[in-house]
């Protein structure tokens, strides 16, 4: 005998392609949450969670739980939730009270820095609060509302880089110091371009060495023309100041590159100085009367 197929085990292509777009996410929290949370605070987080509808593979997504009126402000409690397959991190973020007829309710931008980054496929809750000034209407319909980003909001996305055209004789000692330096420097969102400090020294011959680590938080290479560079002592003087030409110059896509740049003096040493006091700027100033601008 041939059974009847049942109708929810059929499904038409484009249904199959979506739920495979659609991303799982699990609750996030901020480390301090975490630990003063109850396991029965976290269960309710957890159910809430659950109750939102699924996500797209690389969307970005805020749902309102509840919101209510505080008095002197709105109060929304949401969760926002990352389908990228990266953390991000979101600080001015535009969001918006809509109704079913897709009219702005309230509107304000939010410094949402605090939440930290959001790891890939995780759910955050935020509470955030809407000054009055920026509702449009005396009250908002509980029966009619939802908080979305603003169209115009883009998502900063943390990436990481690694060092590109390293000298090949590069002492496996150096290689290392190098290595817990960009470690060590603060994140790099995608598109991102950076500029860093490594050293500042100066060698017997008089020259002082800025050696730099430059960034691309992008897929792509970059390249500069030119970059200031202005020198300042430990008692703050401008001592060199200079505009280098950059020929041929670019940073591959997701890399890092170190550069050494050379400010000569008529100075000589019998061994190699470490400035470590000293500062670097990257514009051009006037600089001071002293002996090394001779």
């Amino acid at each position: 005998m041939v059974k009847k197929m049942q109708n929810n085990e059929i499904k038409k292509v484009e249904d199959i392609d979506n739920e495979m777009l659609e991303v799982p996410t699990i609750l996030s929290l901020l480390d301090n949450d975490d630990n003063v949370m109850s396991d029965v605070q976290k269960d309710i987080l957890e159910e809430e969670l659950e109750e939102l509808p699924p996500i797209k593979d690389g969307e970005v997504n805020v749902s309102g739980i509840y919101v209510y009126d505080a008095g002197e402000k709105l109060e929304v409690k949401a969760y926002i939730r990352n389908g990228y397959s990266q953390e991000i991190v979101l600080e001015n973020v535009p969001l918006a009270i809509i109704n079913s007829k897709n009219e702005i309710l309230a509107y304000q931008i939010f410094n949402l820095k605090s939440l930290g980054a959001i790891p890939s496929h995780g759910a955050r809750p935020v509470k955030i609060y809407f000054e009055k000034k920026n509702v449009r209407v005396d009250e908002i319909p509980m029966d009619d509302w939802s908080i979305g980003f603003d169209e115009k909001v883009k998502v900063e996305r943390k990436v990481n880089v690694s060092y590109e055209k390293l000298p090949k004789n590069i002492e496996v000692e150096d290689k290392l110091v190098f290595d817990n330096f960009l470690k060590s420097l603060p994140d790099i969102r995608e598109t991102q371009f950076t500029i860093s400090t490594f050293s500042v020294g100066m060698q017997t011959n008089g020259d002082i060495i800025v050696t730099l680590v430059m960034r691309n938080g992008d897929t792509n290479p970059r390249g500069l023309k030119e970059i200031p560079i202005t020198l300042i002592d430990g008692n703050g003087n401008v001592v060199k100041s200079n505009l280098f030409k950059l020929e041929n110059f670019e940073v591959g896509g997701l890399k890092a590159r170190i550069f050494n740049f050379a400010f000569p003096t008529n100075f000589r040493l019998e061994k190699n100085v470490e400035l470590n006091d000293w500062k670097v700027e990257f514009n051009l100033q006037q600089v001071a009367k002293q002996p090394l601008n001779e």
